[in-house]
């Protein structure tokens, strides 16, 4: 089922068809630095991490974190999306996507448009994001999308301190 759009992204629930693109992102190096290892080491693996997190947050929240595939193409390239977690008080923007599609505007493409979705679909009035404290990268990307700074936390599930960033939707 088809989410949003963006240029050139389009946003759909995960399916188990997903998996293999599932497996190598969650295996990144840089996906369990700045995100963190989830244990995912075959399809079934992948299989049963997009059964308990994404498709069951679909389900019962009406939004998770979305595949995204080229538009042009149909390549799956990553996810990018919505999650709530335990911990944090509003569903938060996040976004991954395998390195050979890192750096080409992807992320800031597809966090645009999961916010909007956000706003005008959903409803919401106000997202949050974590990043790694040391991810540049990501710190720069939701300035750049107007989150702000809020404080650091430490989160039991991960096991460490994260930054913590707000953005209001209110027009």
């Amino acid at each position: 089922m088809m989410i949003c759009q963006s240029e050139r992204l389009t946003m759909r629930v995960l399916n188990h068809d997903d998996a293999p693109m599932i497996l190598s992102l969650l295996n990144e190096q840089s996906f369990i630095k700045n995100i963190g290892d989830k244990g995912v080491r075959n399809l079934t693996d992948a299989k049963k991490y997009m059964d308990d997190g994404p498709l069951t947050m679909q389900k019962t929240l009406g939004f998770s974190m979305y595949c995204c595939q080229l538009t042009s193409t149909g390549e799956t390239i990553g996810l990018s999306g919505l999650i709530k977690r335990s911990g944090i008080a509003h569903p938060e923007v996040g976004f991954a996507f395998l390195p050979q599609h890192c750096q080409k505007g992807y992320g800031f493409e597809s966090a645009k448009a999961a916010i909007e979705h956000s706003r005008d679909k959903l409803q919401l009035s106000t997202l949050q994001a974590i990043s790694n404290p040391d991810n540049a990268a990501s710190i720069a990307l939701l300035t750049k999308l107007g989150f702000t700074y809020i404080k650091q936390l430490l989160l039991p599930d991960i096991g460490s301190t994260i930054n913590l960033f707000e953005k209001s939707l209110v027009r």
